[in-house]
């Protein structure tokens, strides 16, 4: 009786203490229900006093702002109080829900199963069993959900601590900032003020509830973090249960079908042997009626596939989503520790195929389509069985050729009235099988479209944060405890035995293509013991200019290949022999993989070393400079000797995906190779080594001396990287650094021998003009009977034309930066986690005036760097490179090229440097107020040089006139030589460049004598005596004209009688020359001959006279008149 008394106060005081918060909460909802329905009536009131005021419009409309703000803040408060109570309740409630949790999770999983089963009747039919299934999968569907939405928001219980510290600052220190009264402004009106007065009060209550919320959250973290964590299990492990009802439904629906239709078929092959012997349409009719019902039975053994298959694909999905969701939390909460990283490498090894995910998908699809053509095939079969007499009647029918009427057998009828019959049934069997496979095939289509999606996005989170979280920890005095450990592992004897034992039992069972292999291994080390003098012979050829061809190129490419591919070929052939002997994950089958891995580095640095042989092909055919070659042959063997082993242990290491494999073997490798490459470039990037130009006097040592420092550092850091942990950063980043130097070599081989067909184009030019030349030079020697010397026939590469060698790097530099994008693809998703760093912030105003705080991270830093840089060398090279791969191949004159290169410039410049500002967070709202108060002011300040630029961008597209044309401009005339965006250059007669500005030819007049035809007229002017004969002069004149061969006859000169003039008779010869240079040679020479022609005549040139008539005399003359006279005479000869 006492512990009765007992258990009941117990229970009695646990339900007070569990009702006490909820009590609590009651006195606090009610008393704040009453203080915020007078919060709401004092913002009411506010609002009609801001009615009824007299005030501006402005400051009315900034009250009701702060009114409705204040009202939609009170709104909030009581939300998150409910929230707030919801959350209490909660927690009190938890007890409760985790014993109930608990309860469940402690029932037996295999008895309840079994119970569950028993309730089944043994005997439901295959229908009843599908509504089942379809309900377990309802639940299931359910359940994922569920599970889904609980680990939602258990990631938000844990990522939730990682910031409620500083919010919850934050909140605080509002608070108290709300918390002073705030004081009327001057002159501010009453209602304005209560209106801000009421927001301020708002604002706090609706921070104090978010700040009760946050610490109620913070306090009750831990146990509800443990109730999530314990409705996860129980949510799983109900989703497990149903799971094996699933498969118990599955099995029990093939096996009772299984057995009608075997049931089935064994009736329609008995069916099938009583009529065999008989009608032989009956015959047919039933051998249809069995593959009819054979393919019913192999439906149904494909039914239970495609639904066993939609299992696998949908754990697989799930799988995926809880790693998935796994990973944010842990991002979230680890952070970057070592754990995080291990745990995050170990999930991209065990990261499904895209590309065999895909092609799954894509075969689901095909079988998708072939049953839905099947059932429509199959409902075309069943309509023509509506009528069973007619389709009796179609089968027995009489073939064409027989007699009109139809006969109908009446004993094959009365045979196939009961086959076609069965037939309808069993197409009413094999209708719902298609119709459950089609449903199966579309669940598995849906669910492996969103494992597709979740692996992707998994995928791209891994890319994103993995290179910079480390995978291990630093090398310290543990890992030097573990590094004999992690050698041995390395060499352990066993392993190479087993290996030994495997190949030699598969030579034995399979001996071909152990045969094969070595054949193929002896064959090429034959061919290339030829190698050699096949090279040489052919080397010798391109050293006879007329005998050279770019077929000899190509041989010796091809005895190369032949030289270094036995190394290569061995190791793949190898690689291939090792993992069809071991099984995935062993050692063999990984080594086998590190062997194929080997095979490009090893056939990189054996085509480089045979291309830098003598006589090779990067002597004889590439040009590479003695030096060149030297280096080459130096460094790759002692580095080739140490790299590649290190490379291969390496990358078995990462294959075998063993955590000491990686954290010793793969390491040390990494640091070795990183330390031996450093030193090789450092010794290949020395002066007068590797970075030897053929023709170029000076050294381009700037871009030598910053690559042979910043690639060997590179390749150190690396190392450190190693040295502090990150081993699988480390390892990508090596690797890509080796494939980087794969691609430079293949697209040096690849410039190298288009260049090489560049020079033999160029050489087949210029053999032709030297065979011009010679017999030019032949012909003059046999004239003259002197001996000239042959030219010179030889023609290098630094002598093929500059359009030529900018159109190689070009070409190189496109492939280059193609191919390093497709080595470095895989690293570069990493670089987007620089968009989280922050270095600054921007204020910008939205399109509803409110401002706008933008971060400008490390990453924009970075790409508005970049963009800018590009942004010069685009502007610097680009039109260029345009002008020559393209322009120069279409009709357009120099200075139309000139224009589009131009304009072009400067658009490349224009938005390069806006979008690298902008991306600096420099936008084009911010400076397009100084690009204004800077344009003016430019415009006052260098008015003339803007007006020079704006008249030489008119200039270069209106082409009023182009180079090499004739002008006369401002008292200037001289042949145009070069058109300019400020100023043009003309080149006068005396040899003078003139600079004229461009607003010369736009504001003055401008005479182009040449612009649409160079055909000029000249006149000549000629004054004849009064008294000559006019007919005479004119045909003198036209005499003239026709005599000089440079006098055009069309247009036919002319000759014109135009005035009477005070001392002659004034006549005009006009003319007309094919060449500007013409003008004063024709000139000249038809005024000597008018002379002539005029003196040969009597026809005296007119000059000027003058008679003076005396009217008044002094007296001294009129004394002495003869010799005033006569002196007077004389002055007047001498004056005229």
């Amino acid at each position: 009786m006492l512990l009765k008394f007992l258990s009941r106060l117990t229970w009695f005081l646990f339900l007070l203490l569990c009702s006490t918060p909820a009590l609590l909460f009651l006195f606090s909802s009610s008393a704040y229900a009453k203080t915020q329905s007078s919060a709401i009536k004092a913002i009411d009131t506010a609002r009609i006093a801001v009615d009824r005021s007299k005030m501006e419009e402005t400051q009315r409309q900034a009250a009701i702002n702060h009114l409705d703000t204040a009202k939609a803040d009170e709104q909030e408060a009581e939300i998150l109080k409910e929230r707030l109570a919801t959350l209490q309740a909660e927690t009190a409630d938890q007890p409760v829900r985790m014993e109930r949790l608990n309860k469940a999770l402690a029932t037996n999983h295999e008895q309840e199963l079994l119970e569950w089963s028993k309730r089944i009747p043994a005997d439901a039919d295959g229908e009843t069993l599908e509504q089942i299934l379809e309900q377990e999968r309802t639940i299931i569907t359910d359940l994922h959900a569920q599970i889904n939405a609980a680990g939602t928001d258990l990631a938000l219980i844990l990522s939730r601590p990682a910031q409620a510290a500083d919010e919850i600052a934050t909140l605080r220190r509002r608070i108290e900032e709300l918390s002073v009264s705030i004081v009327a402004q001057k002159d501010e009106p009453a209602a304005l003020f209560e209106a801000r007065r009421l927001h301020r009060l708002s604002e706090q209550r609706r921070l104090q509830g978010t700040l009760e919320l946050r610490l109620a959250e913070q306090d009750t973290a831990t146990q509800r973090q443990r109730l999530h964590e314990l409705s996860l299990r129980e949510l799983r492990y109900r989703l497990d249960l149903h799971e094996e009802r699933i498969k118990h439904l599955q099995q029990r629906i093939t096996s009772r079908g299984r057995y009608e239709l075997e049931s089935l078929i064994g009736q329609l092959i008995k069916r099938e042997e009583e009529l065999a012997g008989g009608n032989t349409v009956a015959v047919e009719a039933a051998t249809v009626n069995r593959k009819m019902g054979e393919e019913l039975l192999q439906q149904n053994e494909q039914l239970a596939r495609d639904r066993a298959a939609l299992a696998r694909i949908e754990q697989a999905r799930e799988r995926i989503t809880v790693t998935l969701s796994d990973t944010r939390i842990r991002l979230d909460v680890g952070g970057t520790s070592e754990r995080v990283g291990r745990w995050l490498w170990g999930e991209r090894r065990q990261l499904e195929s895209l590309t065999r995910l895909k092609m799954h998908l894509e075969r689901i699809r095909n079988d998708l389509a072939d049953l839905r053509l099947e059932r429509v095939m199959l409902s075309e079969q069943q309509r023509s069985l509506l009528d069973i007499d007619n389709a009796a009647g179609a089968l027995i029918e009489t073939p064409a050729g027989a007699d009109d009427d139809v006969r109908v057998d009446e004993v094959a009828q009365n045979l196939l009235f009961p086959l076609l019959r069965k037939r309808t049934e069993l197409l009413a069997l094999l209708e719902p099988l298609l119709q459950r496979r089609i449903s199966a095939l579309e669940k598995s289509e849906q669910a492996l479209q969103e494992q597709i999606h979740n692996v992707q996005e998994l995928q791209q989170m891994l890319e994103r944060y993995l290179l910079w979280i480390p995978s291990h920890g630093v090398i310290d005095s543990d890992w030097l405890q573990r590094l004999p450990e992690g050698l041995y592992d390395l060499i352990k004897p066993s392993r190479f035995i087993t290996t030994m034992e495997l190949s030699l039992r598969s030579f034995h069972q399979q001996p071909l293509p152990w045969i094969g292999s070595l054949l193929l291994v002896l064959i090429l080390l034959l061919l290339r013991r030829r190698a050699p003098e096949r090279i040489e012979t052919l080397a010798a050829d391109t050293s006879r200019i007329r005998q050279d061809s770019y077929s000899a190129t190509l041989k010796t490419l091809g005895w190369t290949l032949l030289a270094v591919l036995p190394g290569p070929v061995m190791l793949i052939l190898l690689g291939q022999l090792l993992q069809g002997i071991g099984n995935p994950g062993r050692f063999s089958h990984s080594m086998g993989q590190a062997c194929m891995l080997m095979a490009l580095p090893l056939l990189i640095v054996q085509l480089l070393y045979w291309i830098s042989r003598e006589q090779g092909l990067g002597h004889a055919h590439f040009r590479w400079t003695k030096q060149r070659r030297e280096a080459l042959r130096q460094s790759l063997p002692g580095m080739a000797i140490v790299v590649l082993p290190l490379y291969f242990i390496g990358s078995l290491a990462f294959i075998r995906k063993l955590d000491l494999a990686i954290d010793v073997q793969a390491r040390l490798a990494i640091l070795l190779s990183c330390v031996v490459l450093a030193w090789v470039l450092w010794r290949l990037l020395d002066v007068g080594r590797l970075w030897v130009i053929r023709g170029v006097t000076s050294e381009p040592s700037t871009l030598r001396k910053l690559l042979r420092v910043l690639l060997p550092i590179s390749l150190l850091t690396v190392a450190i990287l190693a040295l502090t942990g990150y081993v699988y950063t480390a390892g990508m980043i090596l690797q890509s650094l080796i494939a980087s130097f794969s691609v430079i070599v293949m697209v040096a081989i690849g410039v190298g021998l288009l260049a090489r067909w560049f020079l033999l184009g160029e050489r087949r030019l210029a053999l032709h003009r030297f065979d011009e030349r010679r017999l030019a030079a032949a012909q003059v020697a046999k004239e003259s009977g002197e001996t000239i010397p042959e030219p010179e026939e030889n023609i290098t590469l630094e002598q093929v034309n500059t359009q030529t060698r900018r159109l190689l790097r070009a070409i190189r530099l496109t492939l280059l930066i193609l191919g390093l994008i497709w080595v470095w693809a895989g690293i570069l998703p990493a670089i987007t986690r620089l968009d989280e760093i922050a270095l600054w912030h921007v204020s910008e105003v939205g399109a509803d005036g409110a401002t706008i705080q933008q971060s400008i991270t490390l990453i924009a830093v970075l790409l508005g760097i970049f963009v800018l840089v590009m942004t010069i060398i685009g502007a610097r090279n680009l039109p260029g490179l345009i002008e020559i791969s393209l322009l120069s191949h279409i009709r357009i004159d120099a200075a139309s090229r000139y224009a589009i290169t131009s304009v072009l410039r400067y658009t490349i410049v224009i938005g390069g440097t806006i979008i690298g500002l902008g991306f600096l967070g420099m936008r084009w709202s911010q400076l397009q107020w100084m690009a204004a108060a800077l344009t003016v002011g430019l415009g006052f300040g260098l008015q003339e040089i803007f007006a020079n630029f704006v008249s030489g961008i008119i200039l270069l597209f209106e082409r009023p006139f182009r180079v090499g044309d004739v002008i006369t401009v401002d008292g200037f005339t001289g042949r145009v030589t070069r058109i300019r965006t400020r100023a043009t250059t003309v080149l006068d007669a005396d040899n003078k460049e003139i600079v004229i500005p461009n607003k010369t030819f736009i504001t003055g007049q401008l005479i182009n004598w040449t612009l649409t035809d160079s055909i000029t007229r000249v006149v000549i002017k000629v004054g004849v005596a009064y008294g000559s004969d006019t007919n005479k002069v004119r045909e003198l004149l036209m005499q003239a004209a026709r005599e000089d061969e440079r006098v055009l006859t069309e247009p036919e000169p002319t000759c014109c009688f135009l005035a009477f003039g005070a001392s002659s008779l004034d006549f005009e010869l006009r003319i007309f020359v094919n060449l500007l240079s013409h003008r004063q040679e024709v000139q000249d020479t038809l005024n000597a001959r008018i002379i002539t022609l005029f003196a040969e005549h009597n026809i005296d040139i007119a000059f000027p006279q003058l008679d003076l008539h005396v009217r008044d005399l002094p007296s001294e003359l009129i004394r002495s008149p003869a010799p005033a006279i006569k002196s007077e005479e004389a002055k007047t000869d001498r004056s005229l």
